[in-house]
């Protein structure tokens, strides 16, 4: 009888093991619930230099500005990234943070993450009679094709991983397999069997209560380390890349006169984004995000939404050029950006500022306040509303680097 309960635990010891080791895994840092970039052909955007880092499957954006006599917000946009919809199930944080099991880089690894936008705006206001309106849609795809981790990034990724490793698996009860747990779970056997005089049943059930209290207070030990060293692990998955490349393109067209029939060519561009920066996390304060971002972008558009001196529509080809600095403080984040253009029609300049805040993982605020392009009505003011949807939390497991 002695044996066959000494069977039965380290039975249950075994499967207790494998059905929580299934469980190794860590939600995802959510950066920033970006504008889609729909939004910038239909110049409603309150920034127009900005990089995937929205780990949502779909992102809904609510835009209005603050101009004369506008009240309910007019403008919106919808971005889905077919990834997150579909994440595969057994994503493990190494992969997803593009590191291979030969510990080099994968630095195409986030071009999968592409996203599809479309975007609406109840009026572009390039009329000058404000009871005509020129509603316009715009569609749009963006993607990082190229994105090139620093070494000290992608060691601390591969050193973390370790840890968080052994981190959930003393939180989760995989420790359970170490000689001494065993040890615990034989002498509780034994113990049970003598004193209740070979009664299975009895022991069955005091073996488990006592086995359930020693794993509970292991837990507890554990426990800060486990949080720390997973809030750690998701800041350096997302610190800022020595070099990312982004690039993205799309097409916009207006109804002018709110006439269907009016259909006109709206606007067509492509552009690219460079991406680096500084993380100032630090290990000690995980929860304190603290990164430093710089941007640049280079972009062709060609714009039909010009009038000319006649009223008439008329086409601009622009080459835009331009930088973002970034810096981003715990919920906080604000920003400063420039671009110059060069066109057929008139060279001028974009400047404006941003202050974003991060209400949750779901909801994200943002502002801006500049100039825009041109010498006439180019006061940038908008407010943003960015709201991420998903059908559950987007995660990825750790597991041991082989």
């Amino acid at each position: 009888m002695k044996k066959c309960i000494l069977f039965a635990a380290i039975f249950l010891s075994v499967m207790l093991y494998k059905a929580q080791s299934e469980d190794k895994e860590i939600d995802l840092k959510e950066l920033q619930i970006n504008t889609a970039p729909s939004a910038v052909l239909l110049g409603i955007s309150p920034s127009e230099l900005e990089t995937p880092k929205s780990k949502k499957a779909l992102v809904f954006s609510i835009i209005n500005s603050f101009k004369e006599k506008e009240g309910i917000p007019g403008s919106y946009a919808f971005e889905v990234t077919p990834f997150w919809l579909f994440t595969p199930k057994k994503m493990t944080a190494l992969k997803y943070a593009g590191i291979k099991e030969d510990s080099t880089q994968n630095i195409f690894s986030e071009a999968r993450k592409f996203s599809v936008s479309l975007g609406f705006a109840r009026d572009l206001g390039i009329s000058s009679d404000e009871e005509v309106k020129n509603p316009a849609f715009a569609f749009s795809v963006r993607s990082t094709l190229i994105k090139i981790r620093t070494k000290k990034n992608k060691e601390d990724i591969i050193a973390q991983n370790a840890k968080v490793v052994k981190a959930l698996d003393n939180m989760l009860g995989g420790f359970l397999s170490d000689k001494e747990i065993q040890k615990e779970r034989f002498r509780l056997a034994e113990k049970c069997m003598n004193e209740n005089n070979n009664d299975e049943g009895t022991c069955d059930r005091i073996v488990e209560e006592k086995l359930n209290q020693f794993i509970r207070e292991n837990k507890d030990k554990y426990k800060d380390y486990q949080d720390n060293n997973v809030d750690y692990y998701r800041n350096i998955m997302e610190a800022p890349p020595l070099l990312a490349l982004d690039l993205a393109g799309g097409y916009s067209t207006f109804f002018s006169d709110n006439t269907f029939s009016n259909n006109n060519f709206g606007k067509l561009g492509f552009w690219m984004t460079l991406n680096t920066g500084f993380d100032f996390t630090t290990e000690e304060k995980p929860d304190i995000e603290k990164k430093l971002n710089f941007y640049g972008i280079a972009r062709y558009m060609e714009d039909g939404t010009i009038m000319d001196e006649n009223q008439e529509f008329t086409r601009t080809r622009n080459f835009d050029v331009g930088g973002k600095a970034e810096f981003i403080y715990n919920r906080f984040s604000i920003s400063g950006e420039w671009i110059y253009r060069s066109s057929n029609a008139e060279n001028t300049f974009r400047a404006s500022g941003l202050l974003a805040y991060k209400i949750s993982d779901k909801v994200y605020v943002n502002a801006s306040f500049g100039k825009d392009y041109g010498d006439r009505d180019n006061l940038i003011t908008f407010l943003g509303l960015n709201w991420g949807l998903d059908s559950k939390r987007q995660s990825v497991f750790v597991e041991d680097k082989k």
